[in-house]
């Protein structure tokens, strides 16, 4: 099975997919993943996916490669801020930007297969058991970590093509 992690970004995903890491193969924004953006040909976008999102591995996408959600196989989570938090959070200048943005990673993993959609407000309150329910999705056994207490983007572990390894 395969396994992915979308996003609106600045939502909590990097942090999900560490948590998550001790219980699946989980590598965060792998540099083949930011080929999907830049890549005009849709066809060569889902090459890229396919010839590099490997069997019981968990990838998560930048935030921008959503238009590649509903063609992913295998089990996905839609890690999202609502769209209020999201406007406040990333939107005071540039208002009509964000918002078009939000809806369109919200409407590609409407039209995907195959989703668990969790509001990052929740899992940020609720970690531990947002962690078992998306395992339980998975069908895979949830190995909960110790409260993390370090900024997991300045750790390093995002746009690495290398499974998350942890202590």
């Amino acid at each position: 099975m395969k396994y992915s992690i979308f996003h609106t970004s600045h939502c909590g995903s990097t942090l999900l997919a560490v948590m998550l890491s001790k219980s699946v193969s989980t590598v965060t924004e792998p540099l083949w993943s930011h080929e999907i953006r830049r890549t005009e040909n849709f066809s060569e976008k889902l090459k890229l996916v396919e010839n590099n999102h490997k069997e019981d591995l968990l990838v998560k996408y930048p935030s921008l490669c959503t238009e590649v959600a509903p063609f992913v196989e295998g089990k996905k989570i839609f890690l999202y801020r609502n769209f209020k938090s999201h406007m406040n959070k990333l939107a005071p200048d540039d208002w009509l930007y964000e918002a078009n943005f939000w809806n369109q990673r919200f409407n590609n993993l409407i039209n995907s297969k195959d989703v668990l959609f969790i509001d990052s407000d929740y899992f940020l309150k609720n970690q531990q058991s947002t962690c078992e329910e998306i395992c339980s999705w998975f069908s895979i056994v949830y190995k909960p970590l110790p409260d993390i207490d370090f900024h997991v983007k300045e750790a390093g572990y995002n746009h690495n093509d290398n499974p998350i390894k942890l202590w």
